[in-house]
C-alpha cells in the first residue's frame, strides 16, 4: 500500500475543507477584525495562500502517479512535505477561527491588547507557508516536467445507508454443535477443568464460532458463570484472572493484590461451574502458562469447568494441552468454507445492507466468481459482500472481480490484507479517513459509537459540502452506519430501539487500519522507534509501568490526537496542534495551569483519571466541543467563565450526557 495513495486521500480531504474555509474569507476577515489596516503586501500574501492550496490540489495526483515504487525517495519526501504544509495551513486557518471566537467572548480591553500581536504573528506564518510552497512547487514541477496535465480533486458526499443487519453464521452450524458436544463429553468425565482449542488461520471465523458457543452456553445456563477474555499477544495470568473477576463479581472494590484476587475468585466459584473463553491467544511461553495453571488450581473447587480457546497457532493449543489440561483438552482445526457457502455470506450481506429482495442473474454470476476468490474465508466474503452492496452496476462488480489484489496468497496475513484493501479502495475518501482513524484504538477494543463520532468531529472529518443542513453528529452517524454496512465494523451492542451503541473491528480489519494509517498513527510502547519521515498525527502511549513519559517535542508539536495511560512530563505548549486528548490513567488531581494554550483542542476525556480540578485557563478552550470529566466532578466544581466555552456541545457528569443549550449548540 503506497504512501502516495494514502497521502493523496489525506491531502485531498484537508485541501477541500481548507478551500471551503478560505472561500468564506476566514483569514481575510480575521485580519480585518484585529487590525485597523494592513498593507497591500499582506493582502497579496493572503491571496497567494488561497492560490497555493488550489495549485496543490491539482498537483497531488500528478506527484502520486509519478511515485512508482515505494523506494522512490524524492517523491516520498515531497509527499511528506506537502502533507506537513497542508496541516500547517489548517492550523493557521484554525487559529483565525479561534481569534474570531475569542473576540466574541472577551472584553474590548482584552481584544485591543491582543489584536495586533495576533495579526502580526499570523501574517508571519502565512508568509512562511508561501515561501515553503514556492520551494515545493519547484520540486514538484521537476518531478512532473514530462507531464502538463492538471487534474483537480473533487469531493462529493455520497448517500449513506443506515440499514444495518447482524450477520448470520453460515457454514459453521456443524462446528458449533460438534464443539458443544466435545465440551459436554469432557465435563461428563468429571475433570476439574477441561476444554477445546479452536485452531485456524485469520479470517476463518474462529471468534464467530466461539461467540456462538458462549452465547448458547449463557442462554441455556449450561454453566453457572461465563467469562470472555480477549488475550491477543499479551498473555498474563493476573490480567486473565482480573477479567474473570469483573465478569463474575460485578460490584465491589477491585482487589489490589494477586493473592486477594485469587481468594475472592475461589470464594465466588465455590460450588459453581464456569466457562472461560480465551479468544485470540498467541503466547507459547511455558512459564506464563505454568503460572496461570497454578493460579487456576487455587480457585477451582468444583469439577465440570470448561475453557474454550481460539488461536491461529497449533503450538499454543499443544502447549495448553501439555501444561494446563493434559488429556482433558481437545483440538479442533477449523476448515475453510465452500465456494457456495462464501456466496451465501456475500448474498446475505448484500440483501441485508441494500434492502434488496433479490440479485439479478447477471450480477449473481459475477458474484459467484468473486466468492471463489475469497479462498473459503468467511471474513473475506463478509467484507466483500458489504462492498458489493454499495454498487448495482455490472461494471462495478466486474472491477472488483478483476482486481489484482486477488492474486495475493490468502494463506498469509499480507494476502488477507491485500484482499481487504479491495473494499477499502472503494470507500468514499471521507470514510477512508474515518476508518483509518480507528487504528488508534487497541485491537479488539469495544468502540462506543457516540465517542467515535465525537473524535471524528474533533478532527474535522465531518463536513457536508455545499452548505448542507445536516449536523456533524448526523453525518458521523451516517458514516458509522456506512462502515457497518461495509462490514468493517462488527456490532457489539444495540439499545432497545435497535440503534447501535458499540462496535468492534476484526483483528485483520484492525491490521488494515494500521496499514493505511502507518504514516500518521503511532502506538508507542517501550523501546518504540519513530520514523522521522512519517508525519505522526495520532499517538497512543501504552502504559509500561514506568513513571511519566516525555514525548519528543518535534513529534508532539504536530499531534492531533493523544491517548495516554501514563503521566506526561511535557508542558501544554508542546502540544500546539492537539485536537483530541484522552488522559486514561492520570494520577494527578489537577491539570497544568497553562492548559488554556491548547487553542485547537476540541475533545477532552479525563473520565478514567483522578483529575478533579481544572485550571482557570480552561475557559479559554473556545474550540472545545466534548468534555468528559471523571466521577469526582460536579457541575458546581467547574471553573468560572464556563459560559466562554462557546463551542461546547457534549458534557458528561456521573455517566450521563448533558447538552449545554446556549453554549455552542
Amino acid at each position: 500500500m503506497s504512501l502516495g495513495y494514502v497521502t493523496n486521500v489525506i491531502l485531498a480531504r484537508i485541501i477541500d475543507k481548507l478551500c471551503e474555509k478560505l472561500g468564506d474569507g476566514v483569514i481575510s476577515r480575521a485580519c480585518r477584525w484585529w487590525t485597523a489596516s494592513h498593507s497591500s503586501d499582506d493582502e497579496a500574501q493572503l491571496k497567494k495562500l488561497g492560490d497555493s492550496l488550489k495549485f496543490i490540489q491539482s498537483m497531488i495526483n500528478n506527484v502520486e502517479r509519478k511515485q512508482g515504487k515505494e523506494s522512490d525517495g524524492s517523491v516520498r519526501i515531497l509527499l511528506r512535505d506537502l502533507q506537513r504544509l497542508c496541516y500547517d495551513v489548517e492550523d493557521v486557518v484554525d487559529e483565525c477561527d479561534y481569534e474570531h471566537l475569542r473576540c466574541d467572548v472577551e472584553t474590548p480591553k482584552e481584544k485591543k491588547r491582543k489584536r495586533s500581536s495576533f495579526t502580526s504573528d499570523i501574517l508571519d506564518k502565512i508568509q512562511d507557508i508561501n515561501v515553503r510552497f514556492d520551494e515545493l512547487k519547484e520540486r514538484a514541477l521537476v518531478l512532473n516536467q514530462e507531464s502538463r496535465e492538471v487534474r483537480s480533486t473533487t469531493m462529493h458526499l455520497s448517500k449513506t445507508d443506515s440499514v444495518l443487519g447482524d450477520s448470520k453464521v453460515f457454514g459453521r452450524g456443524d462446528d458449533i454443535k460438534r464443539i458443544l458436544g466435545m465440551l459436554d463429553d469432557l465435563r461428563g468425565k468429571q475433570y476439574l477443568v477441561s476444554g477445546v482449542s479452536i485452531v485456524g488461520m485469520e479470517g476463518l471465523g474462529k471468534t464467530t464460532v466461539a461467540r456462538s458457543i458462549y452465547k448458547k452456553a449463557k442462554e441455556e445456563k449450561r454453566y453457572d458463570l461465563v467469562a470472555w477474555v480477549c488475550v491477543l499477544d499479551n498473555f498474563n495470568d493476573e490480567t486473565i484472572l482480573r477479567e474473570m473477576h469483573e465478569h463474575f463479581i460485578k460490584d465491589g472494590e477491585r482487589p489490589s493484590s494477586i493473592n486477594k484476587l485469587v481468594q475472592e475468585l475461589a470464594e465466588v466459584l465455590e460450588g459453581k461451574t464456569f466457562l472461560l473463553v480465551l479468544d485470540d491467544v498467541w503466547d507459547k511461553d511455558q512459564p506464563k502458562w505454568n503460572a496461570f495453571s497454578y493460579r487456576l488450581s487455587r480457585i477451582l473447587t468444583t469439577a465440570r469447568n470448561s475453557i474454550l480457546v481460539t488461536t491461529h497457532d497449533e503450538g499454543v493449543a499443544s502447549m495448553m494441552k501439555t501444561n494446563l489440561m493434559q488429556n482433558s483438552m481437545q483440538i479442533v482445526k477449523m476448515h475453510k468454507l465452500s465456494d457456495g457457502e462464501c456466496w451465501s455470506i456475500i448474498e446475505e450481506t448484500i440483501l441485508t445492507s441494500s434492502k434488496q429482495t433479490s440479485i439479478s442473474s447477471e450480477l449473481k454470476n459475477i458474484g459467484v466468481e468473486i466468492a471463489k476468490k475469497c479462498g473459503g474465508l468467511p471474513l473475506a466474503a463478509t467484507i466483500i459482500g458489504g462492498t458489493l452492496s454499495r454498487g448495482s452496476q455490472t461494471s462495478e462488480w466486474k472491477a472488483i472481480r478483476d482486481n489484482d489484489a486477488w492474486n495475493s496468497n490468502l494463506e498469509d496475513g499480507n494476502g488477507i490484507l491485500s484482499m481487504l484493501k479491495v473494499s477499502f479502495d472503494r470507500l468514499h475518501p471521507s470514510l477512508k479517513k474515518c476508518f483509518s482513524y480507528c487504528s488508534i484504538f487497541p485491537k479488539d477494543f469495544i468502540i462506543e459509537k457516540v465517542d467515535l463520532v465525537q473524535l471524528w468531529m474533533a478532527q474535522e472529518y465531518l463536513h457536508e459540502p455545499n452548505g448542507g443542513s445536516k449536523t456533524m453528529e448526523e453525518i458521523g452517524d451516517a458514516y458509522f452506519n456506512d462502515l457497518v454496512s461495509n462490514s468493517l465494523f462488527q456490532v457489539v451492542e444495540r439499545n432497545e430501539y435497535g440503534d447501535i451503541i458499540s462496535c468492534q473491528m476484526h483483528g485483520v480489519v484492525h491490521d488494515l487500519a494500521l496499514a493505511v494509517s502507518k504514516d500518521e498513527t503511532l502506538i508507542w510502547k517501550s523501546g518504540c522507534k519513530i520514523d522521522k519521515n512519517a508525519t505522526i498525527l495520532h499517538l497512543r502511549v501504552e502504559h509500561d509501568g514506568s513513571g511519566p513519559v516525555y514525548i519528543p517535542t518535534d513529534l508532539c508539536q504536530r499531534l492531533r490526537s493523544l491517548f495516554i495511560e501514563n503521566e506526561v512530563s511535557n508542558v501544554a505548549s508542546d502540544f500546539k496542534s492537539l485536537r483530541s486528548l484522552k488522559l486514561m490513567q492520570a494520577k494527578k488531581e489537577e491539570l497544568c495551569l497553562t492548559f488554556g494554550e491548547l487553542k485547537h483542542l476540541r475533545y477532552l476525556d479525563i473520565s478514567n483519571s483522578k483529575i478533579k480540578a481544572l485550571p482557570g485557563s480552561f475557559s479559554k478552550l473556545y474550540h472545545l466541543r466534548t468534555l468528559k470529566p471523571n466521577r469526582l466532578f460536579s457541575i458546581q466544581q467547574m471553573p468560572d467563565n464556563m459560559i466562554n466555552l462557546v463551542s461546547l456541545r457534549h458534557r458528561y457528569f456521573s455517566g450521563e450526557k448533558h447538552v449545554l443549550r446556549g453554549l455552542g449548540c
